[in-house]
């Protein structure tokens, strides 16, 4: 029976045998062989305890099914991987880097006003809207982004690499090439889709250099303006799961913190920053597809005007 050693993003996955669940392991405090050489012995704590697993060295594959041809070429894999200096030496799991990226590049900002929301305008959540109960999902735009999306400073120097957001890569996490797809059209990838609430929507947060573990978190900055006293507006991360082959397999909102606008607040313009998380841990949180989107019980204006989003690692 074949043990198959993977990493995943930052930790150790082990399958015995092509039946069996993967075991995940996140924290290992070191490794060995028995004194014969023919085991291979893992130990990571649990609670206070130290439990160690066993596994046959003979039986031992990499992620694409290969036997290792000798003991040394399991030390190198679990060295190299998990940053041990060799058996025996305690070490965790290589860490990555945090990081973060924003943007303002949102579809609908004026060209007329240099792309900043004049008092009163933006983009409307209808009374059609409200009857549907709908979140509404706000798009992005690549001409927006070249226009607002540039450096304000001078020290340290801008990395000049534009199309992924405003730091231009300069802070983003380990292995992350972009965190922001400018162009990505919905309906020209789904031209048959109905009812998932990004028909018509253009750009999305890109999660697919992201590893298991990871934890996103966007704050979405908007204004909103009340039409109608006594309204609640809920923000959310719209948010389409998709399998190994694109398909969409299910979709939801991340929701946060709603906000109230009672009497006296119809036609003012509320700042708001909504932060908003969710986790990484299967192959289709990295394939997923997401944008911010409110949804409100009245009509209301919603001036959408940055994200900033962060990967905790």
């Amino acid at each position: 029976m074949a043990t198959k050693l993977e990493i995943k993003g930052n930790f150790l996955f082990i399958t015995e045998g092509s039946d069996s669940p993967e075991r995940f392991i996140s924290r290992i405090t070191s490794y060995g062989f028995n004194s014969t050489q023919t085991e291979l012995l893992i130990r990571q704590p649990e609670g206070s305890n130290q439990v160690t697993f066993k596994y046959k060295v003979s039986d031992l594959v990499d992620s694409e099914g290969n036997p290792y041809s000798k003991l040394e070429d399991v030390e190198t894999f679990l060295n190299e991987n998990l940053g041990f200096s060799g058996a025996g030496a305690s070490a965790a799991l290589k860490t990555a880097s945090s990081g973060y990226s924003s943007t303002g590049a949102f579809a609908g900002k004026p060209i007329s006003n240099n792309f900043v929301w004049q008092n009163g305008n933006g983009i409307n959540y209808s009374q059609t809207d409200v009857d549907n109960g709908i979140f509404k999902v706000f798009s992005l735009d690549e001409a927006v982004h070249f226009a607002v999306d540039n450096p304000y400073w001078t020290t340290p120097t801008p990395t000049g690499t534009t199309g992924i957001g405003l730091f231009e890569g300069e802070h983003l996490p380990e292995g992350v090439t972009s965190l922001l797809d400018y162009s990505y059209n919905f309906d020209t990838n789904y031209p048959s889709s109905s009812g998932t609430g990004f028909e018509g929507s253009i750009g999305r947060i890109k999660l697919n250099d992201l590893q298991y573990g990871d934890q996103l978190r966007v704050r979405f900055d908007y204004n909103v303006i009340p039409q109608i006293a006594n309204t609640t507006v809920e923000p959310a991360l719209w948010y389409s799961n998709r399998d190994d082959n694109d398909n969409i397999t299910f979709t939801f909102p991340l929701t946060t913190q709603p906000s109230f606008y009672g009497s006296g607040t119809v036609g003012n313009t509320y700042l708001n920053r909504s932060e908003i998380s969710a986790w990484i841990v299967s192959s289709e949180d990295v394939n997923a597809l997401t944008l911010p989107a409110i949804k409100s019980d009245n009509p209301v204006i919603i001036q959408p005007l940055s994200m900033l989003i962060t990967i905790i690692r």
